[in-house]
């Protein structure tokens, strides 16, 4: 026999029915509501943008205490930016070890990220310091990142076998146009600075930026083979960071003298250490940019730091504005872009085959 529904069932039924559309509502609400995941391109994309900003504003730091051109000082200032970077660098080594993960370099590996170290350190970022105080802002970084590409192209070339693509020697002989006509502008921009520029001088500056460049590129080959190898980058920044600090600082002191190290005031330290915050935070983005972004693009991405430096050094150190500069920083820019254009079909089915691993290398002032 059919029971007939009590009043209450039926009251609870027609309260289900109203409540029901109202919870569907909520829920489609709430998924509405919440933030989409952000896509490889963009999360890529904003890693190097952030990458860009921190690295210019590393310069920007670098410059400002760029008022002496002597070894000692030069030294002393690249020793004490490595600070922020080799403590972030240890202190991720103990977080991977505590996790049961690699954390130190394989000791095959020791020696050749030493030796790079000192190359990355003396060849790199002491000629970097030095091109600063000789050539200014604008200048120095155009330079560095023409030398970057193009040694970075050679060395890969000749030590891991990589391929120079049509549109890769494109890129190197514009790069190379650049610092031609870079050259013919280094005078001003050492008159900008130092108020009596020798052709010593210039010459220095030039070969100085120059020198940053072909460190860094050869770093970056030897840091490449050591990550395809497996190695983290905290293994391989904490051996060339660290060299930074324990070579270069008892260097600097033996340079300086302890009473000259002493009466280094604590506005230039400040700035010093500030610039090296945020150059480990724009190693740190770098490398998240190339997790998700193929190394062309982050190239392109990296191409704004030149016009930000030609914009910061006019604008903050009033560094001479010529059409030398003008027309050499827009090649470097160009040189770098074209590196951002897809080559073929089949580079983009075979990465492997590309070019797109060949600039793997630090930005200045890393």
């Amino acid at each position: 026999m059919r029971r007939c529904p009590t009043v209450a069932q039926i009251s609870l039924l027609h309260l289900n029915r109203r409540l029901l559309p109202q919870t569907e509502q909520n829920i489609d609400s709430r998924v509405a509501a919440t933030p989409a995941e952000m896509s490889p391109a963009l999360k890529g994309t904003l890693f190097g943008c952030i990458a860009a900003v921190a690295y210019t504003i590393t310069n920007i730091a670098l410059r400002d205490v760029a008022v002496r051109h002597d070894l000692g000082w030069t030294i002393g200032v690249t020793s004490l930016k490595a600070v922020p970077a080799t403590v972030a660098a240890w202190i991720l080594v103990a977080v991977r070890a505590r996790s049961g993960l690699p954390a130190l370099p394989p000791r095959r590996f020791v020696l050749p990220l030493l030796g790079t170290a000192v190359i990355m350190q003396f060849c790199g970022n002491v000629l970097f310091q030095l091109a600063l105080s000789l050539g200014g802002l604008a200048l120095t970084v155009a330079l560095t990142f023409a030398s970057l590409i193009v040694s970075g192209a050679i060395l890969g070339r000749m030590m891991l076998g990589e391929r120079i693509s049509p549109r890769t020697a494109v890129s190197m002989a514009i790069l190379i146009a650049a610092v031609v006509v870079l050259r013919f502008g280094a005078e001003s921009a050492s008159l900008s600075i130092l108020k009596e520029a020798s052709p010593w001088t210039v010459a220095l500056a030039v070969v100085a930026g120059c020198g940053a460049g072909i460190g860094y590129g050869l770093s970056g080959v030897v840091i490449r083979q050591c990550l395809q190898q497996g190695m983290s980058h905290s293994a391989t920044l904490v051996i060339i960071s660290s060299a930074g600090v324990f070579l270069l600082a008892p260097l600097a002191v033996i340079l300086l003298g302890i009473d000259e190290v002493k009466a280094i005031p604590a506005s230039q330290i400040a700035t010093v250490l500030a610039g090296g915050v945020f150059n480990a935070i724009a190693f740190f983005s770098v490398s998240g940019a190339f997790r998700y972004l193929e190394v062309v693009r982050v190239n392109l991405i990296n191409s704004v730091q030149v016009a930000m430096a030609a914009l910061a050094g006019v604008f903050f150190f009033s560094e001479a504005v010529t059409p030398w500069l003008v027309t050499g920083s827009a090649l470097t820019i160009g040189g770098l872009v074209l590196l951002g254009f897809p080559e073929s079909r089949h580079s983009a089915e075979n990465p492997a085959s590309s070019d797109e691993t060949f600039t793997d290398e630090p930005s200045p002032a890393t």
